[in-house]
């Protein structure tokens, strides 16, 4: 059966999956599904009736690991909950940019949105409601204004997504980060302004970091390197990068996920973040790019960590010679402070003009006692 937008069907079932599917995936896009169990007067009974990436099951519905279907068990859905919504967020791009979203409920029922000429970042697509003891999913395709943090407050949500103000780094770029620390906050998505810090909880869990970038053009072009400077506890220190991908199993148990030589995204995972002291994580445009700004990429560098807090920082510097990057400092204490630090390296169109002992292509520098600096470092080159 095809649902047309406002129609509604039975529910035959009551084990029934949910699949999503979008048209376009756009590169460097996060594509977040999320469902809320509503009560009968649309909104939710408490934060636990939030069903998304980091927070992945309610009674009687599972985000699936692919985050893209849920499995609904309207057998075990609480009693109190008379509604459940259906939700399809898309970070930094508006819907439109996903062509149309195609809801799959069990086997017979199908209803295909079409987002094309959609300005809103997210889209309430459907609704599984209960009515007279018997469920039904009714086809919404409405869209809001806002990200995840506005749709989920719609509902009823307690959602914060500000850090708390930290002051300024320490200037000078051989120093290190020195905002005060902040009490830990549940995040949900930031995004961390330049100079900007905030801490999260030590749990044991992991911190992943991805670079996502575009091509300049069609084709995708463009290869950016993801590295991570590292000092463990024991003041050993090194890097992971293109040509070590470190292991999980092994200090420093700090993994990149590969080299990918065009648009696309890089990861590297933090599985041992109390082995650490300090992070610094940077990026290399490759020589293959030429000249170009690293803002023409319209990178961003994305931090999760076992909670599901999200931070994301941009990278917004337009000049056409910089290659080189320290993006974001992480310090390992009694909490874990991220600093958006945002260092870029001296630029290769100062001939003869730069610091002495600097270069364009020298990679940054992370030392034992946390501080760094910028064009100093190691040079090297892929084969």
């Amino acid at each position: 059966m095809q649902l047309s937008k406002g129609g509604n069907a039975p529910l035959v079932d009551t084990s029934i999956r949910l699949a999503l599917a979008f048209d376009r995936t756009p590169e460097g896009a996060d594509i977040d599904v999320s469902a809320y169990m509503l009560r009968s007067d649309g909104r939710v009974r408490g934060d636990d009736d939030m069903v998304f990436f980091n927070q992945r099951s309610a009674p009687g519905l599972a985000l699936d690991a692919d985050g893209r279907s849920f499995d609904l068990d309207t057998a075990g859905v609480a009693t109190d909950v008379d509604k459940i919504a259906i939700c399809v967020v898309v970070d930094g791009r508006p819907a439109s940019s996903l062509g149309a979203i195609e809801l799959r409920v069990g086997q017979d029922i199908v209803f295909r949105h079409d987002v094309g000429a959609s300005p809103e970042a997210a889209i309430i697509l459907a609704e599984i409601y209960r009515r007279n003891g018997e469920w039904k999913v009714r086809a919404v395709g409405q869209g809001f204004t806002g990200g995840m943090a506005p749709l989920a407050r719609s509902f009823g949500m307690d959602v914060s997504d500000d850090p708390a103000p930290a002051a300024p780094a320490t200037p000078a770029p051989a120093a290190p980060p020195t905002p005060p620390k902040s009490a830990p906050v549940s995040l949900k998505k930031v995004t961390l302004e330049k100079k900007g810090s905030v801490s999260l909880k030590k749990g044991g869990g992991e911190i992943r970091a991805r670079l996502y970038w575009e091509g300049r053009d069609d084709k995708g072009e463009g290869d950016l390197d993801f590295y991570c400077f590292y000092v463990m506890r024991d003041g050993t220190c090194g890097k992971i990068y293109w040509n070590d991908h470190g292991s999980r199993d092994r200090a420093p148990f700090v993994t990149l996920s590969g080299d990918s030589q065009s648009a696309g995204m890089e990861e590297i995972v933090l599985h041992r973040p109390d082995q650490l002291r300090y992070a610094l994580f940077a990026a290399y445009s490759a020589v293959g790019n030429g000249t170009g700004s690293f803002m023409s990429f319209r990178p961003r560098v994305v931090l999760t960590d076992h909670a599901g807090n999200e931070v994301t920082i941009p990278l917004l510097n337009p000049n056409d010679f910089s290659y080189w990057v320290a993006i974001s400092h992480v310090d390992v204490g009694d909490e874990i402070q991220i600093s958006h630090v945002e260092t870029y390296g001296v630029s290769g169109a100062m001939f003869g003009k730069k610091p002495k002992g600097t270069d364009a292509e020298a990679a940054p520098r992370l030392h034992r006692d946390g501080t760094f600096d910028v064009s100093l470092g190691d040079i090297e080159f892929k084969d």
